[in-house]
């Protein structure tokens, strides 16, 4: 099997025991106040007027905050939808199995 299908089969199980959709429901959270934070020192540093690479290096984290957060809801809000057409004995067959179902870079 490999890495790619192997890395997204351990995902889904994660998301789907051990507590992982809370997991993913909580740093949703903590990423939104983080991207509060670097919007309100990225207000602040525009209205004191301090270097403009504090403002690019702030907006272009506080970019990609946003978009990790947004990208956590949207698996938030797919999953039970997931949930329902995924084949568990098979990824749990696969995942045990490893590289005797699948050649290297075939599915």
């Amino acid at each position: 099997m490999n890495n790619e299908t192997k890395q997204l089969l351990t995902r889904w199980q994660s998301l789907d025991k051990d507590g992982g959709l809370r997991r993913v429901d909580s740093t949703a959270r903590v990423l939104w106040v983080v991207g509060l934070a670097l919007f309100i020192f990225v207000v602040f540093v525009v209205f004191y007027r301090v270097h403009p690479a504090f403002v690019a290096v702030a907006a272009a984290v506080m970019g990609w905050v946003t978009a990790e957060r947004n990208a956590l809801r949207a698996r938030i809000a797919q999953w039970p939808i997931f949930k329902k057409y995924i084949d568990w004995k098979r990824v749990e067959e696969d995942l045990k199995d490893g590289n005797k179902n699948f050649p290297e870079g075939k599915l």
